[in-house]
C-alpha cells in the first residue's frame, strides 16, 4: 500500500511516515508525509477527517 500511495521509500526499503486519508469511494481525500512522528499535526488530520 505504501508504494501505491507514494509513499515508499526505496532507499530504505521501508514507508516514510505518512497519513493518508481515502473517502468511501476510495478517493485519497488527504495526504502528508512527515521528516518524523513529532511534525505530525493532529488538527491538520482531524480537520480533513470532519471534512468528509
Amino acid at each position: 500500500m505504501s508504494k501505491k500511495y507514494g509513499v515508499f521509500n526505496e532507499e530504505t526499503g521501508a514507508a516514510r511516515r505518512a497519513v493518508v486519508i481515502v473517502d468511501k469511494q476510495g478517493a485519497v481525500r488527504f495526504s502528508r508525509v512527515y521528516a518524523s512522528a513529532a511534525d505530525l499535526d493532529v488538527s491538520d488530520v482531524l480537520a480533513e477527517v470532519s471534512g468528509l
